[in-house]
């Protein structure tokens, strides 16, 4: 029996407490030094920021704010980022409301009637499931707002409290469009297993809400998405493989089910979505089936989805999942004389599972990091603190987040790959850009294996589409530009003026676009502790970049290994000059180096490995160098 009376233990208060503390200090850390892998943060950071002013268009994705999904539930969050617009306020909030899953679980589990420790023991897996610590840590998304608010659902259908049902449920539709069809399709099992119920129970708990769930789904499919994306984010090309429309999609099941179940078995056997989900509850949701079915259709839109990152419980798409199967769990184990024990190993499983496969190794790799984060963050916060507040700045994934309180941002994975995203549609680049910050050693925006930065392919319908270096070529082009160069960071500021050219020279020819005239070192800056300057000639109307990187070899076996970058992006004069500063990380013993500069194909992961159209050419630099 259910008891209100019953204080709540302050184990769960301890507990979300500790999630809390740790999970807010991991992701602030991680966004302050630079370590954010993805735009979702930004884009919504962004719509509210402009929301706030009466504006509506997101220039980050190039949709208005309920464009890319109808998730209404961020402008809860409108009142508290105008009083302060800060992006990892959304992170905060997304938190808290995690947090509070053990204070409903504890309730579920007492109306379940498992006993007060056993309730503790059910409540805090919640928290401490490996999918859950995922979904917190995985940025912002409002998706990741479903897994408490159906718990709350839940609760309140449980204690038959129609207002916190409404609530809930009302506030679960609002966190992503794809959560009506969840909603209809949990209504559906319920009128199914509640049929023998009276008339009333089944219309007011189960056809109603049904109803309201798929007409929402209904109206951001067939009027909202439609009327406000445009075509600039195509989620149904996530099933393309399936077919090229809904129509088609499901068609193709009928006609031919063993695409269907290839594209399925890839998502269950390529990612661990599933398993990620079930082991840590004991597996025990299987012995509810009906908990399963409810959750279909998010392992279905998940598991049948071309996209790898879909299938594995690393990042926020199981957030609907860990209640349900939480439930499940919950209910199976409340079925069972020992299930107070039970209880308590399904807590034991959770934990196992965090040790084995969950985040908290991603935490321990923060603090194992933090030394060389804090440093590369510190100059390049300096670096980043000359962009304007008002200007157009195009960035890479990293940085967007950092630079949200503007009107006009881009991505510059955008400008890389040269398609919408999730779409075989040309991205038209952005005119009239101020600022282009670019870090190469950003692994999310010039990671090959992301799929952003690319040599030059061929689309599924035959269009071929140029390199990534010849696209962000083409739009540096626009505009003449001062650079700030330090280590693998640039960033390149509008020049008002003409950019001086050097005088001539052939030099040494590295291709059949560019040539290496001469190059010095100077007087480094402050902090810094080598300065070059690069004298190029190049072709006009170059087709490619190039790359340099330098090597230092020290005493003793040391060596530094770090990329340059571009070789003069969007310049179209015959010679110029630029120059780059060098500040080794503290992991870099002081002492004398002697230098090398390697210049290479863009696309090379090491210099050493490279081949094509031509062999990394190393340059001494003349002497040696002393790191202090």
């Amino acid at each position: 029996m259910f008891y209100d009376r019953v204080l709540t233990p302050r184990s769960l208060w301890w507990g979300a407490i500790i999630f809390c503390v740790i999970v807010i200090a991991d992701s602030w850390f991680r966004w302050a030094t630079f370590q954010y892998g993805t735009f979702d943060l930004a884009f919504y950071a962004q719509g509210l920021w402009l929301a706030g002013k009466g504006m509506w268009h997101v220039s980050l994705l190039d949709v208005p704010l309920m464009g890319n999904h109808q998730d209404p539930i961020v402008f809860l969050a409108l009142p508290f980022y105008k009083i302060c617009p800060h992006p990892m306020l959304l992170v905060v909030v997304q938190t808290l409301a995690l947090a509070t899953m053990p204070f409903t679980g504890w309730r579920i589990a007492r109306h379940l009637e498992f006993g007060q420790q056993a309730s503790v023991w059910l409540a805090l897996a919640t928290l401490v499931a490996p999918a859950t610590g995922f979904v917190a840590l995985h940025e912002f998304h409002p998706e990741a707002f479903t897994a408490p608010l159906l718990l709350l659902m839940f609760q309140g259908r449980l204690q038959r409290r129609q207002g916190m049902f409404w609530l809930s449920f009302i506030l679960v539709l609002m966190c992503k469009e794809s959560m009506g069809v969840l909603l209809a399709w949990i209504s559906l099992v319920y009128c199914v297993i509640e049929r023998d119920r009276d008339r009333e129970w089944r219309i007011g708990w189960n056809v109603i809400p049904g109803c309201v769930a798929f007409g929402w789904f209904l109206l951001c499919a067939l009027v909202i998405g439609p009327a406000l994306n445009g075509g600039s984010v195509d989620f149904l090309g996530l099933y393309s493989h399936l077919g090229d429309s809904p129509g088609g999609i499901i068609s193709g099941f009928v006609t031919h089910p063993s695409k269907g179940a290839k594209a399925l078995w890839s998502g269950l056997t390529g990612g661990n979505l599933a398993l990620g989900t079930l082991l840590p509850f004991l597996l025990l949701p299987l012995l509810r089936p009906r908990w399963i079915i409810m959750a279909a259709p998010i392992f279905l839109q998940h598991l049948l989805s071309w996209r790898q990152s879909e299938w594995s419980i690393h990042f926020h798409y199981a957030a609907p999942l860990v209640p349900l199967l939480w439930l499940g769990a919950a209910e199976a184990g409340s079925a069972l004389f020992w299930r107070d024990i039970l209880a308590g190993w399904v807590a034991v499983g959770c934990v196992v599972g965090q040790l084995w496969f969950g985040p908290i190794k991603e935490v321990w790799h923060t603090v194992t990091g933090a030394s060389d984060a804090l440093w590369a963050s510190s100059w390049k916060s300096e670096m980043l603190a000359v962009v304007e507040k008002d200007a157009s700045v195009t960035a890479g994934i990293p940085y967007l987040s950092h630079l949200t309180n503007r009107q006009r941002l881009y991505s510059l994975h955008h400008v890389l790959k040269g398609l919408k995203t999730l779409s075989r549609d040309e991205y038209k680049p952005p005119t009239g850009i101020d600022v282009v910050v670019v870090d190469v050693a950003d692994a999310a925006t010039f990671d090959p294996a992301s799929g952003y930065f690319h040599p030059q392919m061929r689309s599924a319908d035959a269009k071929v589409f140029p390199a990534s270096d010849t696209l962000l070529h083409r739009f540096m082009s626009q505009a003449e530009w001062h650079t700030y160069g330090r280590n693998e960071f640039t960033i390149f500021m509008k020049s008002t003026a003409p950019v001086k050219q050097a005088a001539g020279g052939e030099g040494r020819k590295l291709d059949e676009f560019h040539s290496l005239v001469s190059f010095q070192g100077m007087p480094p800056l402050a902090g810094d502790s080598m300065l070059l300057n690069f004298h190029w000639k190049l072709k006009p109307h170059r087709e490619s970049l190039l790359a340099a990187s330098l090597y230092l070899e020290g005493e003793g076996g040391a060596h530094f290994f770090i990329r340059k970058g571009f070789v003069a992006p969007g310049v179209q004069g015959e010679s110029y000059v630029e120059s780059w500063a060098i500040r080794p990380p503290p992991s870099v013993p002081p002492g004398k180096y002697r230098a090398s500069l390697l210049v290479h194909d863009a696309f090379a992961v090491e210099p050493s490995f490279v081949s094509g159209r031509f062999q990394p050419v190393r340059f001494s630099l003349g002497g040696e160098f002393e790191l202090k």
